[in-house]
């Protein structure tokens, strides 16, 4: 089972090389649509005020922009610095959510019902969108992609070994199952930042599930089974702040295999409804990563105890599990660092360790997750912020 489906995420690799390479930059229409940004936030202090003038600079005509800053019970300065910005810039409005502490999607919802734009974007309360991302994903709009999202890059990643692991793995996740699979199945998954979709679509789908772990892969579910596509641009660029810890980057990728396995739940009986074979199975794999990572890496690892406790007198067979899944993994992260345009000869050189130490971890990831999915409530679980 690990053979082919390392394969298959290698000739996904080759293929976003290929996407990336030769995307180019669709027209921005002349009469751009109305468009609503939503930012939930929940003590955002420290990096509101970027944020809030990051979207400020957006290339995008102001009488058609309306940025509504959701505020879910923040109990730091949050609220205060966001109206201060606001005076400055009248399309910013600050909206306190009422009954929140609910998630994610609860505040989404609660924007969603006091957008006036045609178009929905929403940004994490960390991201600085470049100037011209908004416009880039509007271009991409069609009645065939009613949803496109954009590329993100790591803000933070040269802060310590972790950052650079992470924004290694960005990378590559958005090399092979974004453009990778843009360039096979026409189609991406939506994120949980810098993405548009039209706001008669959102609506129709009954806006974004609050009882969901992840509510952007159950919502990019949604729109997929609708036989709708979902467009992805490299071009459209976001910045965005990742844990600096252990610990946070730990109970983060919990929640997020939690999420995957509760939409496993929900959405497995449905997959005959996914229009073609190739796509199910793609989206299985990407349900299923954490766990099918993980099984990869236990299997490599008993490999390796074997190889040491018979002195190397093991099959060729032990020996072709060792080479190929490290072989192919490093493959992966050169082609994500290349197409990312790292140039640091560290994050090349800290590359080779990858797999011996950051995807080991995906070990305990996958359990605490199984975990997590038997207990998990669907409540608000804000990643800490640093200064940046």
């Amino acid at each position: 089972m690990i053979y082919p489906i390392f394969v298959y995420y290698i000739v996904l690799t080759i293929a976003g090389l290929r996407y990336n390479s030769r995307f180019k930059r669709p027209e921005i229409p002349e009469e751009l649509p109305s468009v609503t940004i939503l930012i939930p936030a929940r003590n955002e202090g420290l990096v509101i005020r970027d944020t809030l003038r990051a979207m400020a600079n957006l290339d995008y005509p102001k009488d058609k922009l309306e940025v509504l800053l959701l505020d879910d019970g923040s109990t730091d300065d949050t609220a205060k610095i966001a109206e201060e910005v606001s005076k400055d810039y009248p399309f910013i409005k600050v909206i306190r959510v009422e009954g929140g502490g609910s998630g994610k999607s609860y505040v989404l919802n609660y924007g969603l019902k006091l957008a006036k734009g045609e178009v929905i974007a929403v940004y994490d309360a960390d991201n600085r969108p470049e100037p011209g991302a908004l416009k880039d994903l509007v271009a991409m709009l069609s009645d065939e992609t009613p949803a496109v999202t954009g590329k993100v890059k790591t803000m933070n990643w040269n802060r310590n070994i972790l950052t650079r692991f992470i924004c290694m793995e960005y990378l590559y996740f958005q090399l092979a199952g974004q453009a990778g699979k843009s360039k096979f199945y026409k189609t991406a998954i939506l994120p949980g930042t810098n993405f548009v979709i039209r706001k008669e679509l959102l609506e129709e789908l009954g806006g974004w599930d609050e009882e969901a772990l992840a509510e952007d892969l159950e919502l990019s579910f949604r729109i997929i089974l609708t036989g709708k596509k979902i467009a992805y641009t490299p071009l459209a660029v976001t910045w965005e702040q990742e844990p600096e810890s252990l610990r946070v980057w730990f109970r983060q990728r919990t929640r997020w295999a939690a999420g995957n396995v509760h939409t496993v739940k929900e959405y497995v009986k449905r997959f005959k409804e996914i229009p073609s074979w190739g796509l199910r199975f793609d989206l299985f794999l990407t349900l299923m990563v954490y766990y099918l990572l993980a099984m990869a890496v236990i299997v490599a690892d008993v490999a390796f105890v074997a190889l040491l406790l018979t002195s190397g007198s093991v099959t060729w067979f032990t020996w072709s599990v060792l080479g190929f899944v490290y072989l192919a993994f490093l493959l992966e992260i050169f082609a994500g660092l290349y197409d990312g345009k790292i140039k640091s000869p560290g994050c090349w050189l800290l590359a080779l360790l990858m797999y011996h130490t950051y995807s080991q971890i995906w070990i305990l990831i996958s359990l605490a997750g199984l975990w997590e999915a038997r207990r998990a409530k669907k409540v608000w679980y804000k990643t800490p912020r640093t200064a940046v």
